[in-house]
């Protein structure tokens, strides 16, 4: 039997997860009040492709422990961009090349946000975590 799940708590439990694989810059979208079509964004950012995959694979995991039913996912293990829909709480995984491109933020600008902090209480603005020049995304990277 299913019963109601307050959505924020929902996206607090994406939020830690993705924390927990050392995910950056992870920020709660309150899409609320809105109109939007889902109460709240995660958003988040892996520093390569595979660290992205692995933050989005312990969301689903940490999700489905909870509960949660996943909707639809989209991306794959080399995708720039996962996104898993939980249906009041969508989750983004962006590489940090792929965040800046969407900038989810900036779209939903007059939505309130909450940014969490990294693992070690720091974040990172700049995103300069990553050593190596990233190579130039193409369309492939998005889909």
């Amino acid at each position: 039997m299913a019963t109601m799940v307050d959505t924020e708590t929902m996206a607090r439990v994406a939020a830690e997860a993705a924390l927990s694989r050392k995910a950056r810059n992870v920020t709660l979208i309150d899409l609320r009040g809105l109109g939007a079509f889902t109460d709240f964004f995660v958003v988040c950012t892996g520093t390569s492709d595979t660290h992205a995959a692995g933050i989005a694979e312990i969301v689903y995991q940490r999700m489905r422990e909870e509960g949660h039913r996943l909707l639809h996912r989209e991306g794959s293990r080399r995708a720039a961009w996962t996104l898993l829909d939980y249906v009041d709480t969508v989750i983004h995984v962006f590489t940090r090349e792929a965040r800046e491109f969407y900038a989810l933020e900036r779209l939903w600008a007059e939505a309130p946000t909450t940014v969490l902090a990294d693992d070690d209480g720091e974040l990172d603005p700049e995103w300069d975590d990553v050593d190596e020049e990233p190579r130039p995304l193409t369309a492939r990277d998005f889909v």
